[in-house]
């Protein structure tokens, strides 16, 4: 596995710098991609460059609401954005969205999207996604799940057994036990319905119970990426995430030697592993071409070009996340023993794509584990305004409690310090007068 993050900054910039000095000098057959960060493979972008004699410009965003709104506005021409699942329907129903052209005969990869990953991928992805079969072409796909320390055996095993409902009852451990939630208010009030049986596309919930059930969890972090970080360093238990920035972090604990302790390669020393619930919502991130573009051509031949099985495959290495397309899976099958992490140094700790996947069978089915599956697809537009809502309620009212709390131990505090000091000022008294002796 390549890891991208510096290696893509630089290729960005030097990107940037030579399509600036393109188009002062002359035409330039120019992409714009809208993508989250660290999502792509940058040395497919710089082959793709170099085979259409193309310059790509990645403009990076950190939620699906806001590559919404960059392309509502139209101030930039983007030709290919990588927008999660309930935003691609959303951009269709809006009319924001250029078919891709799946009848190019010269364009066979763009058909590759019938050979999903296995018959329940593909029912789920046509099942909720019909509309835009051909609006829209699977990038990666995964699941909600959690991290969680295994420093501790009971923390595994009540994980196992309650689900979702393991981060928000604390009440099932018999220990102190640290947990940490995204900020992304959508994933926090889905994962709160699911773990009390509730569809986490509806609104036949009670909001009072969700904010007073998120509140309860009393989570010790709201964060982002650095959650996963905090269990792989052991300063938190238990965290949600999607389940690729499991791997993500499994990659970095062995960069950095976190499992230097092991006796068998590096996966067998970690102290963190990732559980995806029996009951649980799947999520596709997809390739599409917004009505913004300005080279509807070149976005479909980039579009092919990401979904040829080897370039898929080198792409799913590079960031970690599930390949959606069976022929690339297979390619991890048939490379079995290529290195996913090497260490030069010491070659005991060397993990191959076979020693990853038989350990982590989540990483090639995220649904390997579970029987009742939901992709996130809100019924209503308010949806999310409505999740972000109960979430800064559940916020405010812990805010609130701690801050009573504290006011609390102060009032007390001060009492304590005042008693003591009338205490201590009545017992110098007392002992530089004396106490007087009643006379009869």
């Amino acid at each position: 596995m390549k890891k991208i993050s510096i290696i893509g900054s630089i290729i960005i910039l030097f990107t940037i710098f030579a399509c600036i000095a393109l188009s002062s000098g002359g035409n330039a057959n120019t992409l714009y991609l809208l993508n989250w960060g660290e999502y792509i493979n940058q040395e497919l972008i710089t082959k793709f460059e170099q085979e259409y004699n193309a310059i790509v410009i990645e403009e990076t965003v950190t939620s699906s609401e806001t590559m919404y709104q960059k392309i509502m506005a139209g101030t930039t021409s983007y030709d290919v954005a990588i927008p999660g699942d309930y935003m691609v329907t959303k951009l269709y129903k809006e009319g924001l969205l250029k078919e891709i052209d799946v009848n190019n005969q010269e364009l066979k990869n763009l058909n590759n999207y019938k050979t999903m990953f296995n018959d329940d991928l593909t029912k789920l992805r046509e099942a909720n996604m019909k509309e835009t079969i051909t609006y829209s072409m699977p990038y990666f796909w995964g699941a909600y799940s959690m991290i969680y320390s295994t420093k501790n055996s009971e923390v595994e095993e009540i994980v196992k057994q309650n689900d979702f409902k393991a981060l928000f009852d604390k009440s099932l451990y018999g220990f102190d036990v640290k947990t940490g939630m995204y900020s992304t208010a959508r994933w926090a009030v889905a994962s709160y319905l699911m773990s009390n049986n509730f569809n986490p596309n509806e609104e036949s919930f009670n909001d009072n119970d969700v904010v007073s059930g998120i509140k309860g969890a009393s989570f010790d972090v709201w964060g982002d990426d650095q959650l996963k970080r905090k269990v792989a360093t052991g300063d938190l238990d238990l965290v949600f995430t999607q389940l690729g920035d499991f791997f993500d972090a499994l990659y970095l604990a062995l960069d950095e030697g976190l499992d230097k302790n092991n006796s068998g390669d590096g996966l067998e020393g970690l102290d963190f592993n990732v559980y995806v619930p029996k009951t649980t919502a799947a999520f596709f991130d997809s390739m599409v071409i917004p009505t913004t573009t300005k080279n509807e051509e070149l976005a479909n031949l980039f579009i092919n070009f990401m979904l040829d099985p080897q370039n898929a495959f080198e792409n799913a290495l590079a960031v970690g996340y599930s390949p959606t397309l069976k022929s690339v899976a297979n390619l991890y099958i048939e490379n079995k023993d290529e290195l996913y992490y090497e260490d030069s140094e010491n070659p005991s700790r060397n993990v191959t794509l076979g020693n990853l996947t038989a350990k982590y069978p989540f990483y090639l089915n995220p649904l390997y584990n579970s029987s009742n599956v939901y992709l996130f697809e809100p019924k209503d537009s308010n949806y999310m305004t409505k999740c972000e809502t109960i979430v800064n309620q559940a916020k405010s009212a812990l805010e609130s409690n701690n801050n009573l709390g504290l006011v609390c131990c102060i009032a007390f505090g001060s009492v304590v310090i005042v008693g003591a000091t009338s205490y201590i000022t009545y017992r110098i008294v007392k002992k530089k007068h004396g106490s007087r002796k009643i006379s009869k």
